[in-house]
């Protein structure tokens, strides 16, 4: 019996390779450029989700955040005013969001951050009833815990425990631009996070995803989209920006060690020797 519980097992881990060097190996043909021009883009920006960046403030500064903040460590935070015009904007362009996302950094952190969520309360109970609104922590430490305990009932909590700062994630920041085997990469592909995540917003604008909002605070491109992007703007422009230095348009492991490409090395230095000018949403 013993024999034949762990053959299963053996055969169980054997399946899950195959699939994901096939999924691997399905996504680095499909975000070629003869293929994209055949079929278009393998995903689009979400309509219907949206994650929001509301500081950069962290208790952790993970290897390999997807926000670059084991790297560089930041105190920006969206502001309220922010908060009111997104929420504004929503309801001028008629936006019945599906699911806002309150992130980071770490979330908590935020000095106004019960009052961010009861304005986007009041937007989910005078306009849209039937948006979800989440917030996403790593529940670390007592101070993150205390304030949790002290979030609206209304906020459906998504956490995301962590222990420390090693953790496994995907290598953010390698560039695929870095890497001779995305040469003939197409970036409007985007990844599978366009749907995921959602849209992004954070202090500098909105972004096609919160990942690519990361990337800007580091390389200083300085493209957020000032005002909600119309439905017809699938921002093309920043997928192809962002997505040739972001390390999950790659499909590759998760690892808890440090890995840093050239584009990205180059870039941490600049911004060390002179933090780049963004101008505010």
């Amino acid at each position: 019996m013993h024999n034949k519980l762990k053959n299963i097992l053996i055969l169980k881990k054997l399946y899950s390779s195959f699939i994901l060097r096939y999924e691997r190996l399905y996504r680095f043909i499909r975000l070629q450029r003869p293929i994209t021009k055949l079929f278009g883009p393998h995903f689009k920006r979400s309509h219907k989700v949206i994650d929001i960046d509301v500081t950069y403030l962290c208790n952790l500064n993970c290897i390999n955040c997807s926000r670059s903040l084991g790297q560089i460590k930041s105190n920006e935070i969206i502001t309220i005013k922010q908060i009111k015009k997104f929420i504004k904007e929503s309801k001028d362009n008629n936006i019945i969001w599906k699911e806002i996302k309150v992130v980071g950094g770490e979330p908590t952190l935020h000095p106004n951050i019960n009052q961010i969520l009861n304005l986007l309360l009041d937007y989910k109970k005078k306009y849209s009833p039937n948006t979800i609104i989440k917030i996403c922590t790593n529940s670390y430490g007592k101070k993150v815990k205390q304030i949790l305990t002290k979030i609206p009932k209304d906020i459906m909590i998504r956490s995301f425990p962590k222990k420390s700062k090693y953790n496994l994630f995907f290598p953010f920041n390698v560039a695929p631009k870095d890497c001779k085997m995305f040469k003939f990469a197409d970036y409007s592909n985007g990844c599978s996070l366009l749907n995921i995540c959602g849209l992004g917003l954070n202090m500098y604008g909105y972004y096609p995803c919160a990942h690519a909002a990361g990337i800007d605070r580091i390389f200083g491109f300085n493209i957020g989209r000032k005002k909600i992007p119309c439905f017809e703007d699938d921002m093309v422009d920043q997928l192809n920006q962002f997505c040739k230095l972001c390390g999950y348009f790659r499909p590759v492991k998760r690892t808890k060690k440090e890995k840093i490409s050239v584009s990205w090395k180059k870039a941490f230095q600049k911004y060390k020797n002179k933090k780049p000018y963004m101008s505010s949403y």
